[in-house]
């Protein structure tokens, strides 16, 4: 097979809606949780050592998500809305049960 046939292959499959919004969302997920885990270094004893780890962990996940969609704008183009939109939607999903998880963390802490 020859390999110019390979790169159309799989760049047909990428390009499939289906197949890019399940990459855009795991994409997200993988990101959410990876952000989550920065997530943890914030602790009491060196607060300052965590945010910085949480700063530098949201902007690596700004440039992840940059790059995927760089990525998918040339070798994809047709799956790049369904992507680029499923990416963004489990992105901001992703926040809300973070923001939901925190809120509740916070709320358990409070004296009555």
């Amino acid at each position: 097979m020859r390999r110019d046939c390979e790169i159309s292959g799989v760049s047909s499959l990428f390009g499939h809606p289906m197949a890019a919004a399940a990459l855009g969302v795991l994409l997200g997920a993988v990101l959410t949780l990876a952000s989550e885990r920065a997530a943890s270094f914030v602790t009491p004893q060196d607060p300052f050592r965590g945010i910085a780890i949480v700063a530098v962990m949201t902007g690596a996940r700004l440039v992840v998500a940059l790059l995927a969609l760089g990525v998918y704008s040339v070798f994809a183009r047709d799956g790049l809305a369904p992507f680029g939109f499923a990416l963004g939607v489990s992105f901001i999903v992703g926040l809300a049960l973070e923001a939901v998880k925190a809120s509740r963390l916070s709320a358990s802490h409070t004296s009555a």
